[in-house]
């Protein structure tokens, strides 16, 4: 059992650092930003003016109509960070020791290590032993699907995690920002509105909408009500222009769903295929995501392994280290097709100086 420890957020600062000097840009696992106008998207904030008087019950009654969650367990962020650092303050309000398995996104476990709570890692393999260990209340935070391995955690799992471990009270966090890469017609939630089982979703990465931060958290009404007031320290409302844009967007999902399998397809095939032939590399194929944590025997740590490829081929991918998983990296195919490919030729070139 591993107590994380406070420190800066070390994969967000290494993609920022990075960005600029990169040609192959391996660490963005959303989508491009799509063309709005391609897709029937009405910007006019004029229009929105006039039509819309309230956006936020706009966007909130479209994702309740897709997700089949209830308006009053809907509360809106700017975003997946904001729901990370608002769900992790909770934790800490409630004095709840956080339990995350690993491999795992660094902000999960290092968003309220940071807040100066009990912060406990180690291989999901290993988890349930160690929750076992301490009795009472307790924070399981993971994201779902699991990035950066880019697969559902099984029902079985989560539900015995939970008769086990929270039947007593407690938080069982997901962060299903992913969730749209499954390409359910459906998106199905581990949110049911029992217990203290807690969601957040984000319109960042499946819909390429970056430049407007939108998410949600989902969750019983009595926690949205806490986190409201918890909130209320920094703001109290999303802007109402990004909501406006963001429910078009889930009122033409179609199109995005398309615009997503002609992304991730070709480009998924593309790197099975790329694996096969690099006998230094292993994987877990990443079946619901647009990412994927590729191991490698190379005798080198992965911020060396990745910093290699970038002074190199200038090839931008996240370091294992990063995720909790040492001797890999996270590769994100989110570039068209024709730029991946290429992408990958530059990654090909990086391995062969290796041998």
């Amino acid at each position: 059992m591993n107590e994380t420890t406070p420190e800066p957020q070390r994969l967000i600062r290494w993609i920022e650092d990075h960005w600029k000097g990169t040609v192959h840009n391996l660490s963005a696992s959303g989508l491009p930003e799509p063309e709005l106008s391609a897709l029937g998207i009405d910007t006019s904030f004029d229009h929105m003016k006039r039509e819309v008087p309230d956006t936020t019950e706009f966007f909130r009654n479209e994702l309740c109509d897709l997700y089949g969650f209830e308006p009053e367990n809907v509360f809106l962020t700017t975003g997946g960070s904001e729901s990370i650092g608002l769900l992790s303050l909770l934790a800490k309000f409630r004095n709840f020791p956080v339990y995350i398995g690993l491999p795992e996104y660094e902000p999960i476990f290092n968003a309220p290590a940071n807040l100066g709570i009990n912060t406990y890692t180690t291989p999901f393999e290993q988890l349930e032993d160690m929750m076992e260990k301490r009795p009472g209340p307790k924070a399981f935070f993971f994201s779902n699907p699991n990035n950066p391995l880019g697969k559902l955690h099984t029902r079985e799992f989560l539900q015995s995690l939970r008769e086990r471990q929270f039947r007593n009270g407690g938080l069982m966090y997901a962060d299903e920002a992913f969730l749209e890469f499954t390409f359910q017609k459906k998106p199905t939630s581990f949110f049911d509105n029992s217990g203290e089982i807690l969601i957040n979703g984000s319109m960042t990465k499946f819909y390429g909408f970056s430049g407007f931060r939108v998410g949600w958290i989902t969750a019983p009404t009595e926690v949205v009500k806490t986190l409201r007031d918890i909130r209320n320290i920094t703001g109290i409302r999303n802007p109402e222009y990004p909501l406006w844009i963001a429910g078009q967007f889930l009122q033409k999902r179609d199109k995005f769903i398309e615009r997503a399998r002609s992304i991730l397809e070709p480009n998924l095939d593309y790197l099975r295929k790329f694996i096969s032939e690099h006998d230094s590399l292993n994987w877990t194929d990443p079946l619901h995501a647009s990412y994927a944590l590729v191991r490698y025997n190379h005798k080198m740590d992965s911020v060396e392994f990745c910093k290699g490829a970038f002074e190199k081929e200038k090839i931008l991918i996240g370091p294992g280290k990063f995720f909790g998983s040492e001797g890999s990296f996270r590769l994100c195919f989110t570039e068209e097709p024709k730029k991946f490919r290429e992408s990958l030729e530059a990654l090909d070139s990086y391995l062969s100086s290796l041998r």
